[in-house]
């Protein structure tokens, strides 16, 4: 119930700030929408939960296949320099495996050569400013901030045993944002989030091929790394994710 309370206060101030901003735009302002939608795979993921758990792989011990997943950004571009936008991007993982040999997972043994489902959730919400220090008619370069909310974590469940261990959290990151024009209807797009700890990390980018159908309507096709983890005393966790996307931009212009 309270991350569910969380949950819901997180989204509401998010679209309250964002009316509000967009209650306060010039003329000049673009509102836009993004939907990004393909497949990922699993390039690592591994796992460890409790101090002597076993250090176990989604890729290895678990053949994770490959999956849809889909994100929608929501934002508005303020003169031309002021970029505001929020992000709502799940992602989850479930696979069936036979072990092979015995999991110790948050101080359960889960037996080999039983059939055992592994459930992995990565679900983020991201509001992302970000300030054009550059911009020209070919080139445009920012950085900024972004506030990241992670509902996170996994579980194993066999018939002897279900573990869980998900949590919300909060992550500050930096971000930084390239546009290149090659013509006037085709470019390069590159943006990047992260940050990185001696305990963990967090990385989120993209580059990808850009094309513009309309003055409105513009298309990318790219690829994107999801990269990063946490190295703690009960839990550790680091992935490698590899996505391969398409994504639709609609400006309100």
């Amino acid at each position: 119930m309270q991350q569910l309370t969380s949950k819901l206060v997180f989204h509401s101030s998010c679209w309250i700030l964002f009316i509000c901003l967009h209650s306060n735009l010039s003329s000049h302002a673009q509102t836009f929408v993004n939907l990004e939608s393909g497949a990922f795979f699993t390039g690592m993921n591994t796992i460890r939960n409790g101090n002597n758990g076993t250090l176990f792989s989604l890729k290895n011990d678990f053949q994770t296949p490959v999956s849809p997943f889909v994100r929608l950004r929501v934002g508005y571009l303020s003169n031309g320099k002021n970029h505001f936008s929020f992000l709502y991007a799940p992602l989850k993982i479930v696979v069936t495996e036979t072990l092979e040999n015995d999991i110790l997972f948050d101080g359960k043994n889960f037996k080999a050569n039983l059939p055992t489902e592994a459930v992995y959730k990565f679900n983020s919400y991201r509001f992302t400013y970000n300030r054009r220090i550059i911009s020209n008619n070919n080139f445009k370069f920012g950085l900024g901030l972004s506030a990241k909310i992670r509902d996170a974590g996994f579980s194993l469940k066999n018939r002897e045993h279900l573990s869980e261990n998900f949590s919300i959290g909060f992550v500050p990151l930096f971000n930084l944002l390239a546009n290149w024009d090659i013509s006037q209807k085709m470019g390069v797009d590159f943006f990047v989030e992260g940050i990185a700890a001696s305990k963990g990390r967090a990385i989120d980018l993209s580059l990808s091929g850009r094309y513009s159908f309309t003055k409105n309507l513009q298309g990318n096709i790219g690829y994107r790394l999801l990269e990063g983890g946490a190295n703690g005393s009960n839990r550790y966790n680091f992935i490698q994710l590899h996505f391969i996307f398409a994504s639709l931009n609609y400006s309100f212009i």
